[in-house]
Parts: C-alpha cells; sequence; structure tokens
C-alpha cells in the first residue's frame, strides 16, 4: 500500500485526515517500508515518523532514498539513530539496492505470508477507477472495500497519488486502482498534478477492467468522454457507472443512461450503470458486470471455432472488392486475449471498407457472446510460402462438364 506523504505543507485539514489513513494503513501492514530523504539527511520529522511506525508494533525497514551520490562511504550511517536493524540505502530513481530492499522486507515476513501473497498475486482481476475530479472515485472504493481506505474531501484533486488495495470477495482476488482525477490538459497543472495524470492514465491502460465515474447531477460532460477514451483507445474492457443517482429522480436517471449509450458511440461494448456511492445502491452490482467483463475479454476461441465463423460471415455477406481487387479470406486466429486479438489471413494485407469491417466485428460478438468487451481485428496478407505450398500440394482434377 502506497501511503500519503506525511506532514503535507500548508494544508492542515489535509494533514489530520493523511496521518489517519495512513496509521490504519500501517496498523494493516506485514511489514512497513519507511522512506528517507538521504540527501536531507536525519531530520526530526524522520524520528517523528520513525516514534509513529514503532507504535504500530509492526517490523519496520528504513528505505534512504536518492542515494546515488558517489563519494560517500556509508551515506545511510546515520539514520540507524532510528533505532531500526534494516537500513538500506537505495535509489527510486535509478533502481539501485531495489534487490537488497525487497531481501530486506521478505525476510520480516512470515512463512505463511510469503506464501499467501503468492497466491495472491495469481489470479488477481485489477480494476482502476478513473473519471474527472471529485465525481466520488474514493468514495466508491471504500464503499466496495467497506473501509476508509481513501480520503474523501469536497476539494476536487484530493487524490494525488494513485491508491491500490486488494479485495477478496466470493473466492476471487480483485486489486483495485484509485485514481486521481482527470481535468482537460489545458487545465492541467505543471508539477504534481502532471504526474498524477499520468500515473492515472497509465494505470487505466494497464488494468483488466476500467471503471468510469460519471456525476449524475451534471450528465455527460465532454471530459467524461475524453477519461473513457483512455481506456478505448488502449483496448481496455471499461464499466461506465452514474455516480450520484440517488440525488436524481428515477426518470431523469433513466434518460441519462440513454444519453450516455447514445454519446458512447465510440464504445458500444461499455456497460453502464446507475449506482450511488454515498448510499451504496447499485454498488453490488458493480463486481458481479466486472467478472462478466472480465470473463468475456479473456475468451480463448479455438481457431477451428474461428473458421467456421469466418466461412459462415462470409458466405452472408461476400466481402466488397478493394481497389479493383477482389478481397479473400483463408482463415482466421486469435493472438491474444483481454481483449481478444484476432487476425483474419487473405490475400490482401490491409483492412477491407470500414463497413465490411463493423459487419466483420459485429458478427463475431454475436456469434461467441463478446458483447461487452472490445475485440481487436487485425488484417494480414497470407504468407507467400503458404501459397506456393497449397499450389504445389493441390491435386489437379480434371475439368467439369
Amino acid at each position: 500500500m502506497d501511503t500519503g506523504g506525511l506532514f503535507p505543507p500548508g494544508d492542515a485539514a489535509l494533514a489530520d485526515l493523511v496521518r489517519h489513513r495512513v496509521m490504519e494503513a500501517a496498523g494493516e501492514a506485514d511489514v512497513i517500508v519507511l522512506v528517507v530523504d538521504g540527501r536531507a539527511g536525519l531530520t526530526p520529522l524522520d524520528r517523528e515518523l520513525a516514534r509513529m511506525m514503532r507504535s504500530t508494533g509492526r517490523p519496520v525497514v528504513v528505505a534512504v532514498n536518492k542515494m546515488d551520490v558517489p563519494g560517500r562511504d556509508d551515506p545511510a550511517a546515520e539514520f540507524h539513530a532510528l533505532g531500526f536493524e534494516d537500513v538500506v540505502p537505495i535509489s527510486a530513481e535509478h533502481g539501485l539496492s531495489i534487490g537488497d530492499l525487497i531481501s530486506a522486507v521478505s525476510s520480516r515476513l512470515k512463512p505463511s505470508e510469503t506464501a499467501s501473497a503468492k497466491a495472491a498475486a495469481s489470479g488477481e482481476i485489477r480494476i482502476a477507477i478513473g473519471g474527472r475530479p471529485n465525481v466520488g472515485k474514493s468514495s466508491l472504493l471504500n464503499r466496495l472495500l467497506d473501509q476508509e481506505r481513501s480520503i474523501v474531501s469536497e476539494v476536487p484533486g484530493t487524490t494525488r497519488d494513485t491508491v491500490d488495495s486488494l479485495l477478496r470477495r466470493g473466492g476471487k482476488i480483485y486489486r483495485i486502482f484509485d485514481t486521481a482525477g482527470l481535468r482537460r490538459k489545458g487545465r492541467v497543472l505543471a508539477g504534481p498534478e502532471g504526474l498524477s495524470a499520468m500515473t492515472a492514465r497509465r494505470h487505466m491502460e494497464a488494468a483488466d477492467v476500467v471503471l468510469i465515474l460519471v456525476d449524475a447531477t451534471q450528465g455527460i460532460t465532454q471530459q467524461d468522454l475524453h477519461v473513457a477514451g483512455v481506456p478505448v483507445q488502449a483496448g481496455r474492457p471499461l464499466i461506465v457507472l452514474l455516480n450520484k443517482s440517488d440525488c436524481v429522480d428515477a426518470a431523469e436517471a433513466g434518460s441519462l443512461k440513454s444519453l450516455a449509450e447514445g454519446r458512447l458511440r465510440f464504445a458500444p461494448h461499455a456497460p453502464v450503470l446507475a449506482i450511488s456511492a454515498r448510499t451504496g445502491d447499485g454498488v453490488d452490482r458493480i463486481l458481479p458486470l466486472v467478472d462478466e467483463v472480465h470473463a468475456q475479454a479473456s475468451r480463448r476461441l479455438t481457431t477451428g471455432r474461428l473458421n467456421a465463423w469466418l466461412r459462415r460471415a462470409i458466405e452472408a455477406h461476400r466481402p466488397p472488392s478493394l481497389a479493383g481487387r477482389d478481397v479473400k479470406f483463408y482463415y482466421a486466429v486469435q493472438a491474444s486475449t483481454n481483449p481478444p486479438h484476432v487476425v483474419l489471413f487473405g490475400n490482401i494485407g490491409e483492412p477491407p471498407h470500414f463497413s465490411y469491417c463493423r459487419y466483420l466485428e459485429n458478427s463475431l460478438r454475436d456469434a461467441f457472446k463478446l458483447s461487452r468487451t472490445p475485440v481487436v481485428l487485425k488484417y494480414r496478407e497470407r504468407p507467400r510460402q503458404e501459397r506456393t505450398s497449397s499450389r504445389s500440394g493441390r491435386k489437379r482434377r480434371k475439368p467439369r462438364v
């Protein structure tokens, strides 16, 4: 768990919230990594942090960061004064001695905890929560976890670093990332906000399923569409959640859902769900929907079934000619999953007319029940050696009369 920095300057109200959340996370941790600034040296704040971490009763490993300055014999020596046995000099920016830090942390874990961590790492479904600032992302994370994991405030931009949490439910493991709110590029400030926006995009592009939150009281804005475009361009499955639906009447919520589906024409596979993170209405439907979307995105389609679908699709509608040349497709294979990537080999190395591409995509969705996941169709020209071998191995038939 990556917690917020303690003692943020110039924001006393936020500092109390951050300190409370950090101490909660430290109390739940198996090992605490206390990161200090090696260039600044040992400060009174470091001593106060060490006292707070020691009060939790958890094992503490001190990571002395920014230790990439040559010419110092033992740059981390002064930090032994904090009273902890494990003091590891590292450089997070350059990746120096990260292996030593991992070894120190592992040595403080019990064998059963290490085994459970390995089990948890396999089969996780990674969920990223994205949206504009102050649409309720942190409130939704807290509701899903049934605990105050993220700081909730009326001030937009409270979430500056991506917060990730593990959730075990129904025999499944979900790793949920609460990302920072994304604003229009022209309004993003340099420095921390720019880094937060970049990190939020990176987590949405790497997630198995992305939850895009929309403020139901404000409707679908252009910025909402921009945020939804991040996972769409990355080929990530997504679910659109109309949050704060308890603040609008049922008729307005229904029309807003229809409007959202209409404006999300670039992502027709994205289901739209009305929820309220504050009251919990509809939140219990999110994880089952995530399971359904992830199962479709992870489908493995056999080559035999794909080729049978391709024959039926071509028989129903022949592909139009391209640049005066008849277009033929010979076979199809699945290249990867999440989302499904299907490669069609034919006598051309480029896509046919866009209307026929859309027909093939819709036909594939219908044939394999992939209505809630992106589908990527790629077109390749059949290798020349395959064409040559097929001609040489073909028996000559007698002409029909």
